[in-house]
């Protein structure tokens, strides 16, 4: 199955990382690369066909990459890049951001769709290349899909994972029937898979690696251990930057429910050091890692015959080039066990390993934790009124049966100083912000509209449970403005 797989190219934005997922989602595995990526290069990969997607009008492509014999499907602009490599022309724009009747016409790449209306971000009007021809229509005269089939080329002017309920057999069309792939990618088979790459690349060698409770470094850690055993060491460290009683709870899972028993590392000390005085975001997160990494260097020189230092970037990471931002080596060789897993793959796997649910159910955290959930200098005092408020914001996220529904829901303490009334007298204190919302991937982020009751709720207990905090506000911003974050 070495070469049973697409090649997926990535022109820009979002939409490649959101096709490989979708492709997978078919059981079709698939790898994202650089839309640059040479022609020589994918010969020697030797895929089964290519998935063009991204970019922007006019970003040129490559004909020779047409000409490489694979099956091609281009989507959006790519679409209108490969038409235009291979000589076609536009004769301007006739669909901009409306909704058309689209009618499938007999084409391997269709079968098993319908007509229905679609949504359209823009459809040219083009004199398509020699060979080609349209493979789909509009009530309105448009082609919106076109295609050489001798060649196996195909091009969509829309992209079926956004705005398309037929998309995900599109591309086991295109995956199966035309490339001819096995529909073989599952939980199953990565776990089997990768326990035996690791058993074969580690022998008898011992690996090291930092938990945190998160879903990477958890999965990360219980495929290590079904592969190697008791020779994988697991540290966590207690950075004194995790939310209220976070650090007990992992230790505990760890050791009773996953059969671990990672060493305990006390750096909250060592943390609030680094952090006094810094108030930019960007240097309180240099300065965690910078701990982190002397911590972890310091536990592998202390462990016999340690080799393998096992990191849990997974896809995403590797793709935004986050993963280069990981902790030092150390000397040691890096493992990467989910290093081609998209996060809710991760999820997948570690429920085919027994992984608890909770624990993949966790939402997305930080990796300096609080420190840049506290705006300003980081300090004990601080810290604590943050555990507070984001325990209690938390539990009633909880409580509303609304915590499955939101990918991200935490506070953030503002450097505000307010004044308030307690027990007939004006006080000093902080103003923190409510943050709630959906944030499937990089490119989105919509705000949640909690009820205006819970919101109530919220405000209530935490001005009345927590001293040092006067004012309570709820963020609204969404993207293209704000992060899910703050920092």
């Amino acid at each position: 199955m070495a070469n049973d797989f697409i090649l997926v190219l990535d022109f820009g934005g979002q939409q490649a990382q959101s096709m490989a997922r979708k492709l997978r989602g078919q059981n079709y595995y698939c790898e994202v690369h650089p839309g640059d990526i040479s022609p020589e290069t994918v010969s020697r990969k030797a895929p089964r066909g290519l998935l063009l997607a991204g970019g922007s009008d006019g970003r040129p492509l490559n004909a020779e990459l047409l000409r490489l014999g694979l099956p091609v499907l281009a989507m959006g602009a790519c679409a209108r890049a490969m038409a235009a490599a291979l000589g076609a022309v536009s004769e301007g724009s006739l669909l901009t951001g409306r909704a058309s009747q689209i009618n499938f016409l007999p084409c391997p790449l269709f079968d098993g769709l319908g007509a229905s209306d679609r949504f359209f971000d823009r459809v040219d009007a083009l004199r398509l290349p020699e060979g080609f021809e349209p493979i789909a229509n509009t009530t309105d005269g448009v082609v919106p899909a076109f295609a050489n089939l001798p060649a196996n080329l195909y091009g969509l002017q829309f992209y079926p994972e956004s705005n398309d309920p037929d998309g995900a057999q599109i591309l086991a069309n295109f995956a199966g029937r035309i490339c001819g792939c096995s529909a073989y990618w599952s939980s199953e088979f990565y776990i089997d898979r990768e326990i035996e790459y690791l058993r074969e690349r580690i022998g008898n060698g011992r690996a090291i690696m930092a938990i945190s409770g998160g879903v990477d470094s958890t999965v990360c850690a219980v495929l290590m251990h079904r592969a190697i055993g008791e020779r994988l060491k697991c540290v966590f460290v207690d950075t004194g930057l995790l939310r209220k009683g976070e650090a007990e709870t992992v230790a505990h899972v760890f050791r009773e429910h996953l059969g671990l028993n990672p060493s305990v590392i006390d750096a909250r000390e060592r943390v609030l050091a680094a952090l006094r005085g810094l108030t930019d975001a960007q240097e309180k997160r240099r300065a965690v890692e910078r701990v982190f990494s002397q911590v972890m260097r310091a536990e592998a020189s202390a462990e016999p015959g340690a080799e393998f230092l096992v990191s849990g970037t997974n896809y995403a990471d590797l793709l935004s080039g986050d993963g280069e931002r990981i902790h030092d080596d150390g000397g040691l060789k890096r493992i990467e066990p989910i290093r081609m897993l998209f996060k809710d793959e991760v999820r997948a796997i570690g429920d085919a390993l027994g992984v608890p649910k909770d624990l993949l159910n966790r939402q997305p955290f930080p990796g300096p934790g609080l420190a840049v959930r506290c705006v300003g200098e980081v300090t004990e005092e601080k810290l604590a009124l943050l555990r507070d408020a984001d325990a209690i914001f938390r539990s009633e996220i909880v409580e509303a049966g609304l915590d499955r529904k939101l990918t991200h829901y935490f506070v953030i303490l503002t450097d505000i100083q307010t004044l308030g009334r307690r027990d007939g007298r004006t006080v000093s204190g902080y103003a923190c912000a409510l943050r709630a919302v959906n944030a499937p991937d990089a490119a989105n982020v919509s705000i949640a509209k909690l009820p205006y009751d819970l919101i109530e709720r919220v405000v209530q207990r935490i001005t009345s449970q927590i001293p040092g905090i006067n004012h309570v506000l709820y963020d609204v911003t969404g993207k293209p403005v704000a992060m899910a974050e703050w920092a």
